[in-house]
C-alpha cells in the first residue's frame, strides 16, 4: 500500500503540469503553464513528453490535446460514446449554415462590427450574432471608434479555435481558395461600404 505523501517530496514536472491542465476548463498556452508551475522551457518540454506518453489515445481515456495555442487534457474521442451514455445528454446542437457564415465573415474579414457582418452577408445577423456570442465562439474584441457610437468589434474566440480543432487562423485555407475572386470582389465592396457611416442593412430578423 502506499504510504502518504511527504510534505516536502518534490513533484515532477509532469506531476505539475497534470495538475494545472486538470483545474483548468480551457486550453493552457505555454508561457501560463511556465508561469503557474515555475519550470523553464526543458522541464516544460520533459513534463509534457511524460504526460503525451501517460494520456496516448491508444491507452488512455483522456488525452493530451494541442489546440487553440495551448494544452488540454480531454477526453479521448474514441470514449465518446461512453461519456455520452452516461451524461444522458445529446450533442451539442450543430451550428446553422447561418451561424457558420457569420463565423466565417469574423475569421477571415474580422474583428468586425454587427453591421459590417450583415452588410457582407445581405441580411440582418444580429439574432445570429447573439447566439454565437452566448455560446462564446465569438467575442467583443475592441470598437470602432471611426464610427458613429464605437459599435463594437466582433472576433472569433479561443473556444472556436478549439471546437475547430485548430490552432490559429493559418491552420485554415486561404479566403482566395474558398471564395472566386469575383464574389472576394462582392465582399469586399460589401464591407468598405459598410465601415463608411451609414445606416446598417434592413431587413427580418433571419432565423438561427
Amino acid at each position: 500500500m502506499t504510504g502518504p505523501i511527504k510534505d516536502d517530496a518534490v513533484p515532477s514536472p509532469a506531476a505539475l503540469l497534470e495538475a494545472v491542465l486538470l483545474v483548468s476548463s480551457q486550453p493552457v498556452s505555454a508561457a501560463a503553464l511556465r508561469t503557474a508551475t515555475g519550470l523553464d522551457e526543458a522541464g516544460l518540454e520533459d513534463g509534457l513528453g511524460q504526460l503525451g506518453v501517460k494520456y496516448a489515445p491508444e491507452s488512455s481515456g483522456v488525452v493530451l490535446r494541442n489546440v487553440a495555442g495551448g494544452y488540454q487534457l480531454a477526453t479521448n474521442p474514441a470514449c465518446a460514446a461512453a461519456v455520452e451514455r452516461f451524461r444522458e445528454e445529446a450533442r451539442p446542437t450543430p451550428l446553422s449554415s447561418a451561424a457558420n457564415e457569420v463565423l466565417s465573415c469574423a475569421l477571415y474579414l474580422g474583428p468586425l462590427t454587427r453591421g459590417a457582418i450583415s452588410a457582407v452577408r445581405g441580411v440582418n445577423s444580429d439574432a445570429v450574432v447573439r447566439n454565437l456570442l452566448e455560446r462564446g465562439l465569438l467575442a467583443e474584441v475592441g470598437a470602432d471608434e471611426e464610427s458613429p457610437g464605437s459599435p463594437a468589434l466582433l472576433g472569433v474566440t479561443e473556444e472556436f479555435f478549439a471546437a475547430a480543432g485548430a490552432g490559429s487562423r493559418a491552420d485554415f485555407p486561404p479566403l482566395d481558395s474558398l471564395v472566386g475572386d469575383e464574389e472576394l470582389a462582392r465582399v469586399r465592396e460589401r464591407l468598405g461600404a459598410a465601415e463608411t457611416p451609414a445606416t446598417p442593412p434592413a431587413g427580418e430578423a433571419e432565423g438561427l
